[in-house]
């Protein structure tokens, strides 16, 4: 007699807290191989992982040639040789809708390296409840949640009659080429879960685009004798910088979406780096300075930079100087587009009820920021959340992920899946 839903559950259930100690290590060894400047030794570590559950892994570097003639592609300059994305599928019995578990196995740079917990940003420890490492909330501890699961359906035998498709991807931090290339490659699914962290509480249902740009704002090059008769290029930039917090100002007064609501910052705009010069006293011949700009869900990033773009042209014609010597405004490197999906979409629906059933609580849809959620959604016809476990200092000196959360989020997703390809 074939197995109900309730048995399958109970099943996993049950090899989910009999076996965390498994997830727990898995996440510690990943973040033990550093995956700031290649993926390669992380990626590696977890096919040879997934191989003792009989699973097989599709591993390939991207190619950068074919993917750039994509809209999507964004042009990091980056070398992507021996950065290969890895795919595992278990396959159903077929009827099923098909779940797509993503994660990404990049990490950011690290800095202070003494600061960190065991004065090592790639330590895994634990403390009180931690773990400790660059990475380990993002999105290291999502990655290992997702291959747990897999392979633990895998080891159960649980007949379902969707796929499930774990990719382990690179270079989300940099743009999202990583997925792109998956997509290209043909993984796709009926819907996805990006298992970023999110926390128990919430998940994310849409992106914003954005945009990095670069302002280089001319002056004239003399000593410092001469500064009230020369443009000051850095004077000329303030003019230009507090235009562009005017401009913050009103995008964010504007905003009008319900996913964003909550957010004090619904639609990011700064300028974040400035350089100039190369001598205390020479006046500089020019001031660059880059940041980045954002669009809310229904925007056209497209628009957005256009409108940018001809506001500070606009302040910029009325200083005299910067008249005659207009600034170069450029666009550069990160390109998001925005997405969302509907808020009645079901795969938002499942994880909401799979939540209340293994929690006890509901997970409530909101806007997030520019992820690779935006690539499944609007090149693979796949509706995608964002869902992950909680921790802190992302980004940041001491990122952690916490135990119990990485733990819940394991059981609402492993839920989800059966539900979901049953």
């Amino acid at each position: 007699m074939a197995e109900g839903k309730n048995d399958h559950w109970d099943a996993l259930k049950n090899e989910i807290e009999q076996n965390k100690g498994e997830l727990i290590s898995l996440i510690q060894e990943l973040i033990r191989f550093p995956s700031d400047k290649s993926e390669e030794e992380s990626q590696l570590h977890l096919k040879k992982w997934l191989e003792k559950y009989g699973l097989e892994s599709d591993m390939w570097d991207i190619d950068p040639r074919t993917l750039s003639k994509h809209r999507a592609w964004v042009e990091t300059g980056l070398d992507y040789a021996d950065r290969p994305n890895l795919v595992s599928v278990v396959k159903g019995q077929g009827g099923g809708r098909s779940l797509s578990l993503l994660g990404h196995m990049d990490v950011v740079p690290f800095e202070e390296p003494e600061k960190w917990v065991d004065e090592d940003p790639w330590s895994g420890s634990i403390v009180d409840g931690k773990i400790y490492g660059r990475g380990s909330v993002d999105m290291k501890a999502g990655v290992a949640i997702a291959a747990f699961l897999l392979a633990l359906i895998k080891n159960l035998k649980i007949q379902l009659r969707g796929d499930i498709v774990f990719q382990s991807v690179i270079d989300e931090e940099n743009g999202g080429n990583g997925t792109l290339g998956a997509i290209e490659k043909g993984y796709r699914a009926d819907a996805s879960i990006f298992l970023e962290p999110t926390g128990e509480e919430f998940m994310g249902i849409s992106g914003r685009g954005a945009q990095f740009f670069r302002i280089t704002v001319p002056g004239l090059g003399g000593g410092i004798e001469y500064q009230y008769q020369t443009p000051n290029a850095i004077n000329k930039a303030m003019i230009l910088y507090r235009a562009v917090e005017c401009y913050a100002d009103m995008l964010n007064s504007a905003a009008d979406h319900p996913f964003y609501a909550h957010d004090e910052t619904k639609v990011p705009c700064a300028i974040c780096k400035i350089q100039a010069g190369n001598w205390a006293s020479t006046l500089p011949v020019e001031c660059v300075m880059e940041g980045s700009i954002e669009c809310l869900p229904g925007e056209n990033i497209e628009d957005r930079k256009a409108d940018f773009k001809d506001y500070l042209l606009k302040v910029a014609s009325q200083d005299q100087w910067m008249r005659e010597n207009l600034p170069v405004i450029e666009y550069f490197g990160l390109r998001y587009e925005s997405a969302e999906i509907p808020i009645d979409s079901p795969i938002i629906q499942c994880v909401r009820e799979a939540s209340k059933t293994v929690l006890g609580k509901d997970v409530q849809p909101l806007g997030a920021g520019g992820s690779d959620l935006r690539l499944p959604v609007l090149y693979a016809d796949s509706p995608c959340i964002l869902y992950g476990p909680k921790g802190g200092a992302i980004h940041s000196t001491n990122e952690f992920v916490f135990i119990e959360s990485a733990l819940n989020v394991a059981m609402v997703v492993g839920k989800t899946i059966l539900d979901w390809c049953a």
